[in-house]
C-alpha cells in the first residue's frame, strides 16, 4: 500500500502579479500533476514547484494552472516537466472518502509552514523545513460546511505574531490508510493552533465543472470514493484472508455478523414518462440507514451523464432505501439508459438498471365544459392540492391549461406538467382576483375557480 512519500511533497513557490513571492505546499499525485490549494496559486504570475530541497535528489520545474476551484479550495497543476528520471514513472496516489461516524481517523500531511522556518549558520540564508503534522480528524465537526477538520500537535511558537504560523501549510496533501481523504485549506485562529480545515475529496467532483471532473478523474479522483479505513476493517480483506485475521478483526470490534449478514440491495425503477413533467421513481432496500449512497447514470451511448444530472449522491433514509428519482424532460436523448446505486458505507453497488425514455408527447389542451364546469382533457381532479415543485403531472397540466385559457402567462416552459415559479405566479394572481389567499397553492377553492371563471373579455 504506497501512503504519504516525502520525496512527492512539494514546495509550491508563487510569484504575484504585483510583485513578491508566496508559498505553499503540495503533492505530486501521478507524473506531471501536483495536488495543491486554490488560493495558494490563485492570481499567479509565475509557478515554481521544487522537490526534496537542498537534498541529494532536489528538483525544481515550472508549472501551470491546469485547473481550481474556489468552493472547494483546490488545483491541479500541470508540470513542465517530471523529476523521477528516465525510465521511471510516478505511481498515482489513491484518494479516499470520509466516513461520518463517531470516531477519529489518524491522519497525517507534509508541508512547509512558516513555523518551520530555519537559518543556516550565520544567517546568511533561511529556508523552511518540512512539517509532518500527525493527528486525527473528527469527522462529524464542520458539516455544515462540508469540510474536515484536522487536529495535530501545536506549534510550539508563533514567528509572525499578526498571522498564522500555519502560513504555507495550505495545499499540503491530507493522508488518512493510504488515502488522500483532502487538502489543508486553511487556519482559523479561534479553534487553536492545533487545528486545521480540510477541503475533503469527496466532495470536489460535485463542485467541479466539466473540465475540472475531467482533470480530477485524470488525478485519479473517483466519483465513488473508498472510505479510508485500516486493512482490518476492510470486509473484502477479511473474508478472503481466514481465520488468524478474523481473530484480529473480531479483537478489534468487527463482528463477523456485519460481514455476513448483510441484507440484499434492492434497486428497481418504477414509473413511466409519457409527459414532460413526470417522474420517475425507484423501489431500493438494504442500504445503510442514515450512510451515504452514489447514483451513476448511462446514457444511450454508453457516456456517464456529468455528475450533478438528477442529484449523484445523497442520504439513505432510515428504512434502507435510496431517493433515486428522474425527471422526465422533453430535452432528454431517447434510448435506454442504465443506472446503479453503489452504498458508500459498504463498498457495495448495485447491478446495471435499465430504463428506457422515448419521445415525450407534449400536453395539449382540449376544453370543454360539463356541468358547468371546464376541463381541459388530461384531469378531472377538483380536489387534488398541489404545491410548488410537487403534484401529479397530469394534474398540474390540467391546471397550467386552465390557467392559460383565463389569460394568465406561464414562461417558455408552456404546458409543461411542472409546478414552477410561472405556474405559482400565475395561481397567485387567480387567488387574488377571486378573493383566495395568494399562497400558490392549488385546492378545492382554487380548483372551482378555475373550472368556473370565464376569460376576461368573454
Amino acid at each position: 500500500m504506497t501512503g504519504l512519500r516525502a520525496d512527492r511533497a512539494a514546495e509550491v513557490i508563487v510569484g504575484r502579479t504585483a510583485g513578491g513571492e508566496e508559498r505553499g505546499s503540495g503533492y505530486l499525485v501521478r507524473d506531471g500533476m501536483v495536488l495543491t490549494a486554490e488560493h495558494v496559486v490563485r492570481r499567479a504570475a509565475d509557478i515554481k514547484v521544487r522537490f526534496e530541497a537542498d537534498r541529494a535528489a532536489e528538483w525544481t520545474t515550472r508549472a501551470h494552472v491546469l485547473w481550481s476551484d474556489a468552493r472547494c479550495d483546490v488545483a491541479l497543476l500541470a508540470l513542465e516537466r517530471n523529476g523521477a528520471g528516465p525510465g521511471r514513472r510516478v505511481r498515482p496516489a489513491r484518494f479516499g472518502a470520509v466516513r461520518e461516524t463517531d470516531t477519529d481517523l489518524r491522519s497525517s500531511a507534509l508541508g512547509f509552514p512558516l513555523f518551520k522556518y530555519r537559518e543556516d549558520p550565520g544567517g546568511a540564508t533561511g529556508y523552511r523545513d518540512s512539517c509532518h503534522a500527525r493527528g486525527k480528524i473528527a469527522p462529524l465537526a464542520d458539516r455544515r460546511e462540508r469540510t474536515l477538520e484536522l487536529r495535530v500537535q501545536e506549534p510550539e511558537r508563533n514567528p509572525d505574531l499578526r498571522g498564522s504560523p500555519w502560513e504555507g501549510m495550505s495545499g499540503a496533501a491530507v493522508w488518512a490508510h493510504g488515502r488522500i481523504v483532502g487538502v489543508v485549506t486553511m487556519h482559523r485562529h479561534e479553534e487553536g493552533f492545533g487545528t486545521l480545515t480540510v477541503s475533503r475529496a469527496d466532495g470536489w467532483l460535485r463542485t467541479a465543472d466539466e473540465a475540472g471532473r475531467r482533470a480530477l478523474r485524470r488525478a485519479g479522483v473517483a466519483a465513488a470514493l473508498r472510505p479510508a479505513v485500516p486493512w482490518w476493517c476492510n470486509g473484502r480483506l477479511l473474508l478472503g484472508t481466514g481465520a488468524g485475521t478474523l481473530a484480529v478483526a473480531l479483537a478489534a470490534g468487527v463482528g463477523w455478523a456485519r460481514l455476513t449478514e448483510q441484507p440484499p440491495l434492492r434497486f428497481r425503477i418504477v414509473g413511466t414518462c409519457s409527459h414532460a413533467g413526470q417522474k420517475l421513481g425507484n423501489e431500493s432496500a438494504g442500504f445503510t440507514p442514515g450512510g451515504r449512497y452514489t447514483n451513476e447514470i448511462l446514457t444511450p451511448d454508453g457516456q456517464a451523464l456529468p455528475l450533478g444530472a438528477s442529484g449523484e449522491s445523497g442520504t439513505v433514509a432510515k428504512d434502507g432505501s435510496v431517493h433515486w428519482s428522474w425527471p422526465c424532460a422533453s430535452t432528454d436523448a431517447t434510448g435506454t439508459y442504465r443506472a446503479r446505486i453503489t452504498d458508500e458505507a459498504t463498498h457495495r453497488r448495485t447491478g446495471w438498471v435499465p430504463f428506457t425514455l422515448g419521445q415525450l408527447t407534449p400536453y395539449s389542451c382540449a376544453f370543454r365544459q360539463e356541468n358547468g364546469l371546464w376541463y381541459a382533457g388530461i384531469s378531472r381532479t377538483t380536489t387534488a392540492v398541489l404545491t410548488p415543485g410537487t403534484g401529479d403531472a397530469d394534474d398540474v397540466a390540467e391546471a397550467q391549461c386552465l390557467l392559460q385559457r383565463l389569460g394568465f402567462p406561464l414562461g417558455a416552459r408552456d404546458i409543461d406538467g411542472r409546478y414552477g415559479s410561472y405556474t405559482q405566479q400565475a395561481v397567485s394572481s387567480l387567488q387574488a382576483q377571486v378573493g383566495i389567499t395568494p399562497d400558490g397553492i392549488i385546492g378545492p377553492s382554487t380548483w372551482k375557480a378555475l373550472r368556473t371563471r370565464t376569460p376576461a373579455g368573454g
